[in-house]
């Protein structure tokens, strides 16, 4: 028996024939037509005709209806117990209901009393189902046709807009350029993220900013340590390219491999602290800086989920892969000293999380040669024995503990050692931090950080020169959520001993800081 119908055909609240033919739709509507009713209430199923209100009993199709849905189970309703059909198009929503009914009797093998009920039903209703098949078939068209006008089916852009202002001063006074002192900009990442299977990822970055580092508003031989905020730096508000990676999984292993901003967090090796994924901007934001910040120009590694609780991490980044020629580095070279394009680390994880993510640790080293022995710190933290080249061993522990919903606790140490490549001088690099962390503070999605600690410094070395008195800093927030994607947040960072001199003073940072997402 041939029944002019579409199979499958479901009631909405999309109000099919009032859309002109050639009317344009957007996609998100027509995602609507299977998915949203009036009033934002949501189809479902209801087995029972004498529960849709506005068809009348009387009726020689509540009837009909009534004998085969308590038998089939098979008519679309609202959950308030309504049909609607008392609008003017209920004729073709009692069709598409009759449908349903349509087939679930032939996919049961009715019986032929059953069948012969339903053919007067959709003679009677012949019109009204030939329409609203037509109306489907143009919008499947349109759909189709949509589709392949996007811009991709596959890239969606995403995008942070971060406006910054802060101040520095110094309780000396004079290691402060007056004229630099405050300073209002902003800085803008467009995220281009395509996806080719679903599960890939390749990422496209793209970054402006004008916000001038802390550090360049010192006076010459002074440097804050960690005093580079994470929204830090000047283009002149020029687009870059500042990321460009690839990852994808095999199994239990994902893979990353990139040729720009590439650092550890790319191949998945993040700390285990939860102050650190608290704030975006805080200067204590990714455990200890001489691994957690490395950050190559290129680099390869992998994320290994060995189970559901421990995961392993182990990756290879150069910040000159891309320099080729006598003494320029390439991928798996160190590059001349001073030519700025020299530098790789080695950097591995064993990271562990609890079954309720409530606690987490992770032991982490890397292996480091370069003319820095670490990207943020003191100036001696740095280069502790001025230009020359180091190779320096890293280890690092952090960990992170939920004590509630409303509060974490969390705690980084790293120390690394250092070795002039080719000489005898060597030194230790340490560094420490503690976090508290307060979600849903005062006001849900609002939250409170704190953080105390010492950004990389020397705590002995052959050549007691390069020994730092270190620097204890504080760093104090609030972020409002003023809306799912604006956020405002106020802080001050202060630390002593500016540089990690005895003699440098204290240096205060007070910012506000205004964040959008899209």
């Amino acid at each position: 028996m041939n029944f002019p119908v579409k199979a499958g055909l479901m009631v909405t609240g999309i109000n099919l024939l009032a859309i002109a033919p050639g009317q344009a739709l957007s996609l998100d509507q027509i995602q609507k037509i299977d998915a949203v009713t009036p009033e934002g209430i949501t189809a479902g199923q209801i087995t029972s005709v004498n529960e849709l209100s506005d068809i009348r009993p009387t009726d020689w199709a509540y009837q009909a209806l009534q004998s085969l849905v308590e038998r089939y189970g098979c008519i679309v309703g609202y959950p308030d117990r309504t049909f609607r059909g008392s609008r003017p198009l209920s004729r073709y929503e009692f069709a598409a209901g009759l449908n349903a009914c349509l087939e679930k009797v032939i996919e049961f093998a009715a019986s032929k009393e059953d069948l012969d009920t339903l053919k007067r039903l959709t003679e009677e209703f012949q019109t009204e189902l030939a329409t609203l098949r037509g109306r489907v078939d143009a919008l499947e068209a349109r759909t189709t046709e949509l589709e392949a006008n996007q811009f991709s089916t596959t890239t969606k852009l995403r995008g942070n807009v971060i406006f910054g202002l802060d101040a520095l001063a110094n309780s000396n006074g004079n290691e402060v350029n007056s004229n630099d002192a405050v300073s209002f900009g902003n800085k803008v990442d467009l995220d281009l993220d395509t996806s080719f299977t679903g599960s890939d990822l390749l990422k496209t970055r793209l970054r402006a900013r004008n916000i001038e580092p802390i550090t360049n508003r010192l006076d010459p031989g002074f440097r804050a340590p960690g005093s580079v905020l994470d929204y830090g730096g000047n283009s002149n508000n020029t687009f870059f390219i500042d990321k460009l990676y690839y990852t994808f999984p095999v199994g239990s292993v994902r893979f990353t491999v990139g040729t720009v901003g590439v650092g550890v967090q790319e191949y998945g090796m993040r700390d285990a602290t939860f102050s650190s994924s608290a704030n975006e901007g805080k200067t204590f934001r990714k455990g200890p800086a001489n691994i957690y910040e490395s950050n190559g120009k290129a680099g390869v590694g992998f994320d290994w989920r060995i189970n559901p609780n421990f995961s392993f991490q182990l990756g290879y980044l150069n910040r000159g892969a891309d320099q080729v020629g006598v003494d320029q580095g390439g991928f798996f070279g160190q590059g001349t000293l001073g030519t700025g394009k020299s530098g790789w680390d080695v950097a591995t994880q064993l990271r562990f999380e609890t079954d309720n993510r409530k606690f987490r640790a992770a032991l982490a080293y890397s292996l480091r040669n370069d003319r820095y022995v670490t990207d943020l710190g003191t100036t001696r933290a740095e280069r502790p024995f001025g230009a020359a080249s180091y190779s320096t061993n890293n280890f690092a522990l952090t960990m992170g503990w939920a004590v509630s919903d409303g509060f974490t606790i969390s705690g980084s140490y790293g120390i690394g050692f250092a070795n002039v490549a080719g000489g005898s001088d060597s030194a230790t690099i340490q560094t420490w931090n503690v976090g508290m962390t307060f979600p849903d503070l005062f006001a849900e999605g609002n939250l409170g950080a704190i953080t105390v600690g010492q950004m990389p410094f020397v705590t002995s070395a052959s050549q007691q020169s390069a020994e730092d008195t270190g620097s204890l800093g504080l760093e104090v927030n609030y972020q409002f959520q003023v809306t799912d994607n604006i956020s405002i947040t106020p802080g001050i960072y202060l630390f002593n001993n500016t540089n990690g001199l005895e003699n440098g003073g204290t240096s205060y940072v007070p910012y506000l800081r205004t964040i959008f997402r899209f």
